[in-house]
C-alpha cells in the first residue's frame, strides 16, 4: 500500500471498464487543475467501445508517465478483479480455466496479444493507496480484519459483508466494483462507492476529495 498525506486535491475514477470516450471526459476537466487522479481498477472489460481496453490502457499509462505534462499531481491505478482475471489469463501457458473466466467476465480474447505488451505494469499495480482519511480499494474490506492482515481476494472481489456493515477502520473507504441498481454514488459515513455501471449507463463518476475533506461528485456520460 502506498500513504501520502492530501496536498492537492484527489479525483477517484470508478470502474472504467473500456470505455475510453467515457474516461477522457472525466480526465479532461482536472488537466491542469495539479490534482492526482486514482483509478479504482477494473479499465477493462465489457467495453462498449471497439479497442477500448486498448485504449483506455494506453490514455491512462500516457497520463501517468507524463503526469506533470499534463498538470497533475500524479496519476495512481489500483489493481481490480478485471485486472487480476487477466493477468490470471495472461499466466496460462494455452488457454485453460482461467482464461474461459475473463472472457466469460467479459473479456475479449482479440485484446490478449496487445494486454501481454501492459502485463508487467499490471502486475505492478497495487491494491490499496491511502490519502489522508481515505483508503482506497478496488471492492472493499473484510470488516474487523486489520489493514495489515486483509487478504488480496478480498480487496479485489467482496461484496458482503463489507457492503453491510462498517469496516472498522479509521479510514472512509473509497471504493468500485459493486454498483446500485440506479446507478447511483453511495455515501455513508465510513464508505463511499463510486461503481456506476459506465458500460451499462454511460456513467463514469469522478470524485474529488479535498484537503477540506470536502466531497464533490460529478459524472460524464
Amino acid at each position: 500500500m502506498t500513504t501520502t498525506e492530501i496536498h492537492a486535491p484527489v479525483v477517484a475514477i470508478g470502474d472504467v471498464h473500456g470505455c475510453a470516450t467515457l474516461l477522457r471526459e472525466a480526465i479532461w476537466p482536472h488537466l491542469g487543475s495539479g490534482a492526482e487522479l486514482i483509478l479504482l481498477g477494473d479499465l477493462i472489460d465489457r467495453s462498449p467501445e471497439p479497442n477500448g481496453d486498448l485504449e483506455v490502457i494506453e490514455l491512462v499509462r500516457e497520463l501517468q508517465d507524463n503526469a506533470a505534462g499534463y498538470g497533475l499531481a500524479g496519476v495512481t491505478v489500483l489493481r481490480g478483479n478485471h485486472e487480476q482475471m487477466l493477468l490470471d489469463a495472461l499466466a496460462e501457458d494455452t488457454p485453460g480455466e482461467a482464461t474461459e473466466l475473463w472472457e466469460w467476465n467479459g473479456g475479449d480474447m482479440t485484446f490478449l496479444p496487445a494486454a501481454m505488451e501492459h502485463r508487467a505494469w499490471l502486475e505492478g499495480l497495487p491494491l490499496t493507496t491511502q490519502r489522508g482519511s481515505y483508503l482506497f480499494v478496488h471492492a472493499g474490506l473484510r470488516p474487523g480484519v486489520p489493514l495489515e492482515e486483509q487478504q488480496a481476494d478480498d480487496l479485489l472481489w467482496i461484496r458482503s459483508p463489507f457492503l453491510t456493515r462498517d469496516h472498522g477502520l479509521p479510514y472512509t473507504v473509497v471504493h468500485g466494483h459493486t454498483f446500485r441498481s440506479d446507478y447511483s454514488v453511495t455515501r455513508l459515513p465510513h464508505r463511499i462507492g463510486i461503481d456506476t455501471a459506465a458500460f451499462i449507463s454511460g456513467r463514469l463518476t469522478a470524485l474529488t476529495l479535498s484537503t477540506e475533506e470536502q466531497q464533490d461528485c460529478a459524472w460524464v456520460s
